[in-house]
């Protein structure tokens, strides 16, 4: 009995040393992995995704930017700042609105820190715009050019703050720097000289946004200028233009007014404000304090119903 256990115990030990596998039964091997196809890891196969922003335009020809809401497509490889430039250089797709980007204009990069938002665009929007003079530098396009290029910068921080991406923007342009020694925006881009002074990031500027307030005020102001044709541009459902205008110029004249800051709907899709009028009468001026100011949003342009704002203008003290 020694022997033999002696021998069972050097078989086992010779077992152990030749590295002996037991194969599993055939029920629990796997078949057919060589034919299985891998998933690709690259982020450029998976569908883009959309998000649903307001992106800033000029409305019109005039000094104020209105928003567009629009689904901006961002793919999977690209930051969602960058998709919304891309978007804002494309331009609006509502006819009331005007594109403030010059031609050729592309975004290189977008990144973030400390809450500023870094937007790196090509040299070419730099350039003039398509429809600018080679000389800017008097007549209509000296204010112009400036004007559309502020408005630019104004609607890059309008939109990228209303999304709630960043708390200012730097804007930055790729160019060599052999000719420039930083790549920081200069106040040469908005006057179209050789100024250097680097300009600080761009905040948000409530004053050039078309809200309820800022378009109501419009429409008073035009009022009070008798500008028929800058009161019809806020104006939703209006008939003919002339017999809307017409029908301005039988209002009575207006001498002045106040404006409360107003309030907007739960659904976002109207706003009352506050207004006290100042009419012209024969023997005094007439006030009406306490009226209520009703807006209605068309496609994100706040603007005013034509009969409500007619009913304003005939308004009795």
């Amino acid at each position: 009995m020694t022997r033999l256990k002696v021998f069972c115990l050097l078989l086992i030990c010779v077992l152990c040393l030749t590295g002996c596998v037991i194969s599993p039964p055939d029920s629990l091997k796997r078949t057919g992995v060589e034919s299985r196809s891998l998933i690709s890891a690259s982020t450029a196969d998976l569908a883009p995704d959309e998000k649903p922003i307001a992106l800033y335009f000029r409305f019109q020809d005039s000094a104020f930017l209105a928003p567009e809401p629009r689904m901006v497509v961002v793919q999977r490889n690209e930051s969602l700042e960058k998709a919304i430039v891309q978007a804002l250089i494309g331009g609006p797709l509502n006819t009331e609105l005007s594109p403030l980007f010059p031609a050729g204009s592309e975004v290189v990069n977008t990144t973030t820190q400390n809450g500023t938002l870094f937007v790196t665009l090509n040299e070419a929007f730099l350039g003039r715009y398509a429809d600018e003079p080679g000389d800017s530098s008097s007549g209509h396009w000296k204010t112009e050019g400036l004007a559309r290029r502020q408005l630019c910068l104004d609607a890059l921080a309008a939109t990228m703050t209303e999304a709630g991406l960043c708390d200012r923007v730097q804007v930055l342009v790729q160019r060599d720097l052999g000719r420039a020694a930083s790549m920081r925006l200069q106040a040469g881009f908005l006057n179209r000289t050789g100024d250097t002074t680097l300009l600080p990031p761009l905040v948000r500027d409530e004053s050039v946004l078309l809200t309820p307030h800022n378009t109501a005020e419009w429409a008073l102001n035009a009022w009070l200028r008798q500008d028929w044709d800058a009161l019809s541009l806020v104006c939703v459902h209006t008939p003919g233009e002339q017999s809307a205008f017409e029908a301005f110029e039988a209002a009575g004249v207006l001498v002045g007014f106040e404006l409360s800051s107003g309030s907007v709907s739960y659904d976002g899709q109207w706003a009352v404000l506050t207004v006290r009028l100042t009419l012209r009468g024969n023997t005094r001026d007439n006030e009406i304090a306490g009226y209520p100011l009703r807006l209605i949003r068309e496609e994100g342009l706040w603007k005013m119903d034509y009969q409500a704002l007619l009913s304003m203008m005939q308004a009795k003290e």
